[in-house]
């Protein structure tokens, strides 16, 4: 209840800085519809246009940077600029912090509903049981929120920070092959089955699109152990950090 008390604090907070929020808002509508003009009629092997597994694919690749908008307001308010207003003000740093990762995992949460409405409605990509893809979009914002705030109070340099997020970020895209083709070796096959959140992430929505749901609560249940992992690793460093 205490964090719910300083959610409206952090919604004007977080308002002040609304072009940056438009901007990471418009890109992924932007770079989404270019792939629509480009892909144009092409069907994929199973008979349906290609441009549905970009769309899919690129919807949760979003998510997977979600969480640098937490970590630069965390950042900026309790680490470095108002770091020494807040310390004097009667607003719980702990809970602010919280509130911080709740608003801007609620953002991301948004940003890919928001691609669902778009590409369905406008690009008419059908995406089969929108509940369950939400379900799993979720998931995707909460783990980014926590591992950027897991590279935040793990290194004191703040562009190290930013770093590391961009390197689990891509470095995953790099995995899942969409850059170019990895090898087919039974490492990078364990790898996208087993760590990889948007491997882990895409065939639990496309083995739902197919009806194969005991394969997509185990794709699934797998990411949700890794955030449960995540968040015990950010929960302890984070009290070190933040106190």
């Amino acid at each position: 209840m205490r964090v719910l008390q300083t959610i409206p604090f952090t919604f004007l907070r977080m308002s002040r800085d609304f072009v940056t929020l438009l901007l990471l808002l418009a890109m992924p509508i932007v770079l989404i519809t270019v792939f629509y003009f480009i892909l144009g009629g092409v069907t994929n092997e199973a008979g349906y246009p290609a441009f549905y597994d970009t769309a899919i694919i690129m919807t949760l690749v979003f998510q997977l940077f979600g969480g640098s908008v937490v970590m630069h307001f965390i950042q900026e308010d309790l680490l470095t600029l108002r770091k020494q207003r807040f310390q004097i003000s009667p607003l719980n740093r702990t809970m602010y912090a919280f509130s911080l990762a709740l608003c801007g995992t609620l953002f991301s949460m948004i940003l890919g509903f928001l691609l669902l409405v778009y590409t369905s409605m406008v690009l008419n990509v059908e995406w089969g049981n929108w509940l369950w893809v939400m379900f799993v979009v979720s998931l995707m914002a909460i783990l980014s929120t926590i591992v950027s705030l897991i590279c935040l109070f793990v290194v004191t340099n703040f562009k190290v920070s930013e770093r590391l997020t961009e390197v689990y970020g891509v470095g995953f895209v790099i995995l899942a092959g969409l850059f170019f083709p990895m090898p087919d070796h039974a490492f990078f096959t364990f790898i996208n089955e087993y760590v990889n959140p948007l491997m882990l992430s895409v065939d639990a929505v496309l083995y739902a699109m197919q009806n194969q749901m005991t394969l997509a609560w185990q794709s699934l249940g797998i990411l949700g152990a890794w955030l449960v992992v995540m968040f015990a690793v950010m929960y302890v460093l984070g009290r070190r950090r933040l106190t």
